[in-house]
């Protein structure tokens, strides 16, 4: 996510699986966001979230199946730096259902931050 700095714990998050970006050959997300504010200083870039192995893959999963797939498996990664009234801008790569999207807000509501959108690279 990207926030901007009115309070120090603005974030940028993008729920991923390690696995996942080992296999893609990083993160190239999180590579992009830093190059977009990388000359705003007062924009933090940072991976808060990630998601614990899901019960399948969701490639032909419908909306209702997708939902059910992801509940419960966006968490927040480590001990980020706390997020209360940080405000926040998800970034993913590709959303097709918005699944995953409205998962990762949940988290973040749930720990305080205030998400000003959800930004996608790529709508399948």
């Amino acid at each position: 996510m990207l926030g901007h700095r009115r309070h120090p714990a603005d974030r940028r998050a993008r729920p991923h699986t390690t696995v996942g970006a080992r296999r893609r050959g990083g993160d190239p997300v999180t590579r992009l966001a830093r190059a977009a504010v990388a000359r705003h200083p007062d924009i933090a870039v940072a991976s808060v979230l990630r998601i614990r192995a899901l019960t399948r893959d969701s490639v032909g999963l419908g909306t209702a199946e997708r939902e059910r797939n992801i509940a419960g498996r966006v968490v927040l990664r480590g001990r980020p730096a706390p997020l209360p009234g940080a405000d926040v801008l998800v970034v993913d790569d590709v959303v097709t259902t918005g699944a995953t999207a409205r998962e990762s807000v949940r988290v973040l509501h749930a720990a305080g931050a205030r998400v000003a959108a959800v930004l996608a690279i790529a709508a399948a």
